[in-house]
């Protein structure tokens, strides 16, 4: 298994609302039709961050697939295409990390 997490800045002039409007409700329509996916997140950050601080990014995406393969196998598809194309309507920057998990404590 393979987890895609992917970091995210939304365009210029781009409130965080409207980030996340564009992001959870429109672009995952497109997005979680990739094949062969296992799992899919996202996380937007909150206004308030530590000591204030404007962060270096607005949001996360962790997706999963069973093997790295699967995933460039996605993303090379049509709906994988689709959705990159897609994000970069809305996004000023967007940074993949492959990563595996270990879970420490198992969330709700």
């Amino acid at each position: 298994m393979v987890k895609l997490i992917a970091f995210l800045t939304p365009k210029p002039g781009m409130t965080l609302e409207q980030f996340k409007v564009r992001w959870v409700d429109e672009h995952t329509k497109i997005s979680s039709k990739m094949p062969g996916l296992k799992g899919y997140r996202i996380n937007i950050n909150q206004a308030v961050q530590p000591d204030n601080a404007e962060p270096n990014y607005h949001g996360t995406a962790e997706l999963w697939w069973d093997s790295v393969e699967a995933m460039e196998a996605a993303f090379a598809s049509p709906e994988g295409v689709a959705s990159g194309k897609d994000a970069d309507e809305f996004c000023e920057l967007r940074y993949h990390l492959y990563t595996d998990e270990y879970i420490v404590v198992p969330g709700p």
